[in-house]
């Protein structure tokens, strides 16, 4: 009935205990697909021997060249044998009852169909450094488009939520991970997600996020900058539905976000006196944004 997939490259110091986390659910997935995306370190020969010791449950995929974060989880989604689906990474874990008490929860409303959770951040030493949601908080529920556009669901922490738990089919409607996007894939997948189905919290604190230097969310502010400025575009037709008020909301916030990195990426342009690219960034954003203060920055930027 449920299905976890799992999607690693090069976690080899965290992958065991992660594939162990989800083997000591409370309940039992009908199967776990892992997908390595052509890792360079030991990680083929930790998913090899969890296969061998579990060769009915766990379903390997070796990528032969590494495919990218988003064509990595479409494999394993189309490997996934169950109708409910949730997902790990190959440096983080689940907590024992993560799968028995959403599946709770999805299963009680059946005008639900994303379930996620509170989860807590540790160190590369398993020590807890924090939490998403606190208990006074309020987490958004039910129709939360607009909280995903604005990547903000009204909890302390500020952050995204991690590993949620759907219906399979629901990924199939809205075409499952765009492969062009190369970082950033979750927040389009879920603003996609939004758009269609309804979403409950489960105030358990069900899985743990790794803080690691060497994630992707590392990656540079360059790529950040065009992921996000991609999905934005992509996106943005759906802010024409909603009320003008919540439009400039949405429109004002991501030009706060975005402009902090276009701040970043300028600054390095003009540096190595990459004048054309400059040049590209501040058109597409000016083109994006439309705002007179987006120009007076540009203008800033180049005096």
């Amino acid at each position: 009935m449920i299905s976890v997939y799992i999607t690693s490259y090069n976690k080899e110091n965290y992958l065991g205990q992660a594939i162990e986390s989800v083997l000591a659910q409370s309940l039992q997935s009908q199967d776990i697909v892992i997908v390595d995306d052509a890792s360079s370190d030991s990680s083929r020969d930790i998913i090899g021997a969890y296969k061998s010791r579990y060769p009915h449950r766990i379903n390997t995929i070796f990528n032969e060249q590494n495919l990218g974060i988003s064509k990595t989880r479409n494999i394993a989604l189309e490997q996934c044998k169950g109708d409910i689906v949730t997902f790990l990474d190959g440096d983080d874990m689940f907590y024992p009852n993560k799968l028995l008490s959403e599946y709770e929860v999805l299963s009680s409303q059946k005008h639900l169909s994303v379930v996620y959770s509170n989860f807590a951040y540790i160190n590369p030493s398993d020590e807890k450094v924090g939490i998403f949601s606190e208990n006074n908080d309020e987490p958004a529920t039910g129709d939360i488009l607009i909280e995903t556009l604005l990547r903000h669901y009204h909890i302390s922490s500020g952050n995204n939520y991690i590993y949620e738990m759907y219906y399979k089919n629901c990924a199939l409607e809205i075409g499952n991970y765009d492969e062009d996007i190369l970082l950033w894939e979750d927040w389009d997948f879920r603003i996609r997600m939004s758009t269609k189905y309804h979403y409950g919290y489960c105030q358990n604190v069900n899985s743990a996020y790794r803080k690691l230097n060497n994630g992707l969310h590392n990656s540079s502010p360059e790529l950040h900058y065009r992921e996000q400025i991609k999905i934005y575009k992509k996106n943005k037709h759906l802010i024409l539905n909603l009320n003008k008020e919540v439009r400039e909301l949405i429109h004002n916030r991501l030009y706060s976000q975005l402009k902090n990195l276009f701040i970043k990426i300028s600054h390095v342009s003009l540096k190595e006196k990459k004048y054309i690219s400059f040049l590209i960034d501040s058109i597409q954003f000016l083109f994006i944004f439309k705002m007179k203060k987006t120009l007076r920055f540009i203008i800033s930027e180049l005096s």
